[in-house]
């Protein structure tokens, strides 16, 4: 691609959106906890924000032509808002604060947390002076006071650095894999599918009658229950959590509640996955169950869900770098040599948004800063590289998962590589400095939602399929990162000094605190040695994933991909099974009755679905907002 020239005044109103996107993103899911806009893979803002864009562009397309924006312009800031809801909400500021003020606010004789663990915690990476943290926590207060600023400083310096290293990282890394992933393996990437059809024909898309029907029928649920949210006395539509009863007599008992949910943007999103997965998916989920049953009738006591769950997420990263290892040798011996024709050039990556020289560097340039500030946080050097060792794998497989089966959520709540790490070689051998560690590290890892690299990878695409360069996106991401992190701090912490993290705030900011210092402290005070068994369990679904896809690769009659085995193993998809069976079902009719002319025809509704869910769902956050009260939660 060309580079095309970079817009100022784009990146600056993309700035400008940053900046209320993440005011909106701690209100509405901290402060007065509707909607979680960035727990969905497809955030909710992003997608509200971007059709606020798309509608203003063709207002002016009629009336001020000369300010018409671009498909680029608009994409270079829907990029810019997706890169600070990574940020931002529910799935990182709202893990990182409460780690970084909880354990010296709540510290008790009781709980000996600063006797424990307090004396490893230095000053620079958590707030210790109680003096400081009473407006945070009570509220009515104000933040702009010298002791006050002077000591978050150095904490919102360090941390604020740690995030910029990691997310440039993640970015660096996608740079590698994407070629790979979009051009030679043609992953399918179902995720960018409605923000390109928002953008590249913008009068098709809201013109389109199919949409519109989607749009309403989704809309009109989500108005209906908000409604009676606010008004009881107004009937709902029940579409979520519903709850098909469950066995009483074992062993049937053992598989649970069947819970069924009819949530509109995830049947639009599912329909967009490949039928083989979406199969999965559900299949999967059903298996979970019988396994349940068949434990309780031979007298088990635990699946090891989590286990399970560590070890295929592990093994998913692995697959791709293995089926792909050619081309990556390939890419890592020509990178630094000389570049004399073509097919040398695009191993190098002169042809991608960085070269891959660069990104090499970036990566090695990060991860020395990551690695330098959790020794000098006091892990030792060995643990800190096996922490490692578990992540990037755990969230190339997050990447992946995204890239090929477009799920609505991923999440690997408490499969983080602390927990696997105490696992598999116990407390003692770890000490207490390396647990305290991991525990600071633990915001970063609790469940992988909002994670950044899956959405930087799909930037990338949105450039590749839309043909609009690489440079204003990319550098829009970079900006983005950068002052979201430093503007989001800033913002949570004005408010919180106003409100209160235990006063007002009904989100999870004092909740995160708990579990991460409660689990610390059990770690300490129950110091727990090897468990073999939860071993074997992770080795044997690490290996298990292997085979599945080696069935799948070697027999075509083979039903079941190794992502749906991925994705419902343990808590991270269990919601939303029902919703892939009905976008699996339909999708398979549609392709069956009218083939591929068909689905194309189908694609306008589904995608209406989602915009309709979405647009609801953000209307009654933002009016939330505005009234300074709860209102109706469409997704959480």
């Amino acid at each position: 691609m060309k580079p095309k020239r970079v817009k100022i005044h784009i990146l600056l109103i993309g700035l400008v959106l940053v900046g209320f996107n993440s005011f909106w993103v701690l209100m509405g899911t901290e402060v007065w906890h509707s909607t979680q806009m960035t727990i969905a893979s497809l955030f909710f803002n992003a997608v509200f924000s971007l059709l606020v864009l798309v509608l203003i562009n063709l207002f002016l397309e009629k009336t001020m032509p000369h300010l018409l924006m671009s498909q680029a312009d608009l994409q270079t800031m829907y990029v810019m808002v997706v890169m600070l809801t990574t940020i931002s909400g529910h799935t990182m500021m709202g893990y990182l604060l409460p780690v970084i003020t909880h354990a010296f606010w709540f510290a008790s004789p009781e709980n000996e947390w600063r006797q424990l663990f307090g004396h490893h915690v230095w000053d620079w990476i958590a707030v210790k002076n109680p003096e400081i943290l009473h407006g945070y926590y009570q509220g009515g207060s104000t933040l702009y006071t010298y002791e006050r600023l002077r000591g978050w400083l150095p904490i919102v310096v360090t941390w604020s650095a740690f995030v910029i290293a990691l997310w440039l990282v993640l970015l660096a890394l996608t740079v590698l894999l994407r070629k790979q992933w979009t051009e030679n393996e043609k992953l399918s990437y179902p995720i960018v599918q409605l923000p390109i059809a928002m953008t590249s024909n913008s009068k098709k898309f809201f013109t389109s009658h199919w949409m519109w029907i989607g749009f309403g029928l989704a809309g009109a649920a989500e108005l209906l229950n908000g409604l009676n949210y606010l008004f009881p006395t107004i009937p709902s539509l029940p579409i979520k959590g519903l709850s098909l009863g469950r066995f009483s007599s074992r062993p049937w008992s053992a598989m649970g509640s069947l819970h069924i949910s009819f949530y509109p943007f995830a049947i639009g999103l599912m329909f967009f996955t490949p039928l083989d997965l979406s199969f999965s998916c559900w299949v999967f989920y059903l298996l979970g169950r019988v396994q349940l049953i068949i434990s309780d009738a031979i007298g088990g006591q635990n699946i090891y869900h989590l286990e399970q769950q560590a070890g295929a997420w592990i093994a998913f990263g692995f697959i791709p770098l293995w089926t792909g290892r050619r081309y990556y040798l390939r890419l890592l011996s020509r990178s630094f040599g000389k570049h004399d024709s073509l097919e040398d050039n695009n191993l190098a990556g002169q042809n991608e948004p960085m070269t891959y020289r660069m990104a090499m560097m970036i990566i090695a340039l990060g991860l020395v800063f990551l690695i330098f500030v959790c020794y000098q946080m006091g892990m030792s050097f060995w643990v800190i590289l096996l922490f490692l060792m578990i992540y990037f794998p755990m969230v190339i497989g997050v990447t992946r998962i995204r890239a090929e089966v477009g799920p609505p959520i991923h999440q690997m709540i408490f499969v983080d590589p602390g927990r696997t790490m105490v696992t598999a070689l116990g407390t003692r051998r770890l000490g207490t400095n390396n647990l305290t560690g991991l525990t600071f590290l633990y915001p970063f890892v609790r469940c992988f939602r909002a994670h950044p690299m899956p959405s930087e990878l799909e930037a990338y695409r949105i450039a590749e399929r839309t043909q609009i360069g690489y440079r204003q996106l990319q550098i829009g991401m970079i900006i983005a990162i950068i002052f979201g992190v430093l503007f989001t701090f800033w913002i949570y912490l004005h408010i919180m000094y106003q409100m209160g993290a235990a006063s007002k705030a009904r989100g999870w900011l004092v909740y995160m605190g708990w579990e991460s210092f409660n689990r610390l402290q059990a770690w300490i005070v129950h110091p727990r040695n090897s468990n073999v068994a939860e071993v074997g369990v992770i080795t044997s679904s690490f290996l298990f994933t292997i085979v599945l896809l080696i069935m799948k690769n070697c027999f075509l009659w083979w039903p079941l991909h190794p992502g749906g085995y991925v994705l419902v193993t343990g808590t991270g998809f269990s919601g939303l099974w029902f919703t892939a069976l009905l976008s699996w079902m339909v999708k398979a009719a549609v392709l069956k009755i009218g083939g591929v002319r068909l689905y194309r025809k189908a694609v306008p509704f589904f995608m209406g679905l989602i915009l309709g869910d979405y647009t609801l769902g953000c209307l009654w956050s933002l009016l939330g907002l505005a009234l300074e009260m709860p209102t109706y939660i469409v997704w959480h």
